[in-house]
């Protein structure tokens, strides 16, 4: 998807620019705790904006699950799963029956009606 690649490009980034001296990284900011060099939220969620985008997910997933699963990732992955992760928690916060599910059942019906709205525009011509 062309949104996502975007996304993780900033979050590739924000990894190169790392946190800056002393500042603790968003995630960390958010658990209330020293950001120590090796964190492995620092590269995805800078000081400004990760702490918002780091609550929906410890709050879907929970801290120690998202750091669990970044670790048993290779790095050059890691940049998309924030990315994935991210997008699945605010979706259950905003629907916490189906989550993301509901986007992908939005987008289907779309696609289905999709012929039949270029057969009605087609005839509007």
């Amino acid at each position: 998807m062309a949104g996502t690649a975007g996304t993780a490009a900033a979050a590739a980034a924000a990894a190169a620019a790392g946190t800056g001296a002393g500042s603790p990284c968003g995630a960390c900011k958010f658990l209330r705790r020293r950001c120590v060099p090796e964190c492995v939220f620092a590269p995805y969620f800078s000081s400004e904006q990760g702490a918002a985008r780091f609550a929906a997910i410890h709050k879907v997933f929970g801290a120690s699950n998202a750091s669990k699963l970044l670790s048993h990732l290779p790095v050059a992955d890691r940049g998309e799963a924030v990315v994935t992760i991210t997008f699945e928690a605010q979706a259950r916060l905003r629907d916490p029956v189906y989550g993301c599910v509901a986007q992908i059942f939005a987008l289907q019906q779309q696609v289905i009606s999709s012929p039949h709205l270029l057969v009605v525009s087609i005839n509007l011509v």
